[in-house]
């Protein structure tokens, strides 16, 4: 499956990189290559997330930081579509 990235997403991986990079360049650089190594993964292991209680929603934990990723698998498309990516102190909703 292919990963396609929601402009929602893409924003907040963006707001998450320049918060943490105020502070250290380096770790914001880290944290972003994670989250984009898992989305990456969900390629090969799309149904690896857990079921969310959203409707199509998964949710798969970015291991080392407190931060989870929402996406959803779109069959028709073969697509997995990254749809958040939360601070884990964040609301869970998919508003």
């Amino acid at each position: 499956m292919n990963v396609r990235w929601s402009k929602t997403a893409l924003v907040e991986l963006d707001e998450i990189f320049r918060y943490i990079a105020k502070r250290n360049r380096r770790a914001a650089s880290s944290v972003v290559r994670r989250i984009e190594a898992l989305t990456e993964r969900l390629e090969q292991f799309p149904y690896s997330g857990r079921l969310t209680n959203e409707t199509g929603a998964r949710v798969v934990s970015v291991v080392r930081y407190p931060f989870v990723i929402f996406y959803a698998i779109d069959i028709p498309a073969d697509e997995v579509v990254i749809l958040h990516i939360r601070h884990t102190a964040q609301a869970t909703a998919l508003d």
